[in-house]
C-alpha cells in the first residue's frame, strides 16, 4: 500500500497531485504545508514518494525532502506551475529530475519508482 507525502501550501494543487497518485495506485497520503509538518509526517509514516509543490507556508519544502530522503531510497518529485522559477530553487539539480508539471506526474512517478 504505497504512501505519498505531499508538501505544498495550495490545497487545490495538493488534491490534484493526490488524485494523480491515487490513479497510479497510491493508497494513503499526508498533506503538509510547512517544513516542520513534513518532517513530522515522515517520522510517523515513511513515504514511498515525496511530491513537493511551488511553495509552503513556513520553511523550505526542498530542504524537508532532502532530509527525509537523505538515504536515497525515497524518490522526490517537484510539481510546478512555473518550471523556470522552480528550477532556480534547486540547489543541487544533478540529484533531482524536474520540476514536472502536474500532467507529467504519471511519467515522473514511473521514472522515480523504476528499479535502478
Amino acid at each position: 500500500m504505497p504512501h505519498a507525502l505531499i508538501i505544498d501550501e495550495n490545497i487545490a494543487i495538493s488534491r490534484g497531485i493526490e488524485a494523480c497518485l491515487a490513479a497510479l495506485g497510491f493508497a494513503s497520503f499526508d498533506h503538509t504545508w510547512s517544513e516542520r509538518q513534513a518532517l513530522a509526517a515522515a517520522r510517523l509514516h515513511r513515504p514511498d514518494i515525496i511530491v513537493i509543490g511551488d511553495d509552503i507556508e513556513v520553511g523550505c519544502a526542498l530542504r524537508a525532502a532532502r532530509i527525509i530522503s537523505a538515504d536515497g531510497t525515497i524518490p522526490v518529485l517537484m510539481v510546478s506551475g512555473d518550471p523556470v522559477r522552480a528550477a532556480r530553487k534547486l540547489a543541487a539539480p544533478h540529484s533531482y529530475d524536474g520540476p514536472m508539471r502536474l500532467n507529467q506526474i504519471e511519467e515522473a512517478v514511473a521514472l522515480a519508482l523504476r528499479p535502478a
